[in-house]
């Protein structure tokens, strides 16, 4: 159990930034929506949305609500409900809500989540605000799953069309491959471009040029490959290193306590965790 945090990114409406809320409750400063187009983008002066990724998901999420008093369908009709492609310091991600459940006993991505990191209000702000889900609730048609606000396990429903400063938009981001990848490694004979998640120390990501690399691969499943060499040694996986521009990937084999733990999602391998 654990988790990386990243700060990057902010939230716009129509084409000014929004500050990251300080005290993220239903009195407190959270940003409202007034009408303006939503966005996500990169962030200016400073100021920058802090995300948290479990350890072993490609899944960023944002640690607080960062917008209240706007309804599902005004996340609906802005794209976030179900996802919208958006770029971030040149990195392309799905910006989309997270999954809750449509009812209180089911399965789903919240919950999966505080088990692999924790419930505590401190990383999730979840405390006197509750944040949008995707899933039409099972108990009545015209509202919408929220979470949060009692306790971080805590579901509910609301209204779709409903505006309230106690519900608001928790941003999620599933890293997605470069349109036009530019290969600057190769391993195994296989062409990749390796880059890293913006905003933290180095995560990086590995993307085949040939997008049918890891079509094979069960989408969120771990594998275990390639070792990081700092001043041309192996390395353990996870031991800190003062600079991570001297690291290179290499295909070599020095042993399974130096493979580097990838999860693979939408075409592109994304280190389990921060790395150095």
């Amino acid at each position: 159990m654990g988790h990386s945090i990243f700060k990057f990114g902010a939230l716009y409406l129509g084409n000014n930034i929004r500050h990251v809320p300080q005290v993220p409750t239903d009195d407190g400063d959270v940003p409202q929506h007034e009408g303006q187009t939503i966005s996500i983008g990169a962030a200016r002066g400073g100021e920058a949305i802090t995300w948290v990724k479990p350890d072993g998901l490609n899944l960023l999420i944002a640690d607080r609500v960062l917008l209240a008093v706007t309804s599902w369908e005004d996340l609906s009709r802005n794209g976030f409900a179900l996802g919208k492609r958006v770029l971030i310091d040149k990195q392309n991600f799905l910006c989309r809500l997270l999954q809750v459940g449509e009812n209180i006993n089911a399965p789903n991505e919240w919950d999966n989540i505080l088990d692999k990191t924790n419930e505590e209000n401190s990383l999730w702000h979840w405390k006197d605000m509750f944040f949008w889900g995707q899933e039409v609730s099972a108990c009545v048609a015209s509202t919408r799953a929220v979470r949060g606000y009692y306790s971080a396990r805590r579901w509910g429903h609301s209204s779709a069309t409903g505006r309230d400063v106690g519900v608001g938009f928790r941003p999620a981001l599933e890293p997605l491959p470069s349109d036009t990848p530019t290969p600057n490694i190769k391993l195994d004979d296989i062409d990749f471009q390796l880059t890293s998640l913006p905003g933290g120390n180095f995560c990086p990501i590995l993307q085949p040029v040939d997008k049918d690399v890891f079509s094979a691969i069960t989408v969120g499943s771990e594998v275990r490959m390639y070792t990081f060499l700092y001043n041309g040694h192996p390395i353990p996986f996870g031991e800190p290193v003062k600079d991570a521009s001297k690291l290179t990937l290499t295909d070599r084999y020095f042993g399974d306590e130096y493979l580097i733990p990838w999860t693979i999602s939408n075409g592109i391998a994304v280190a389990s965790h921060l790395l150095f």
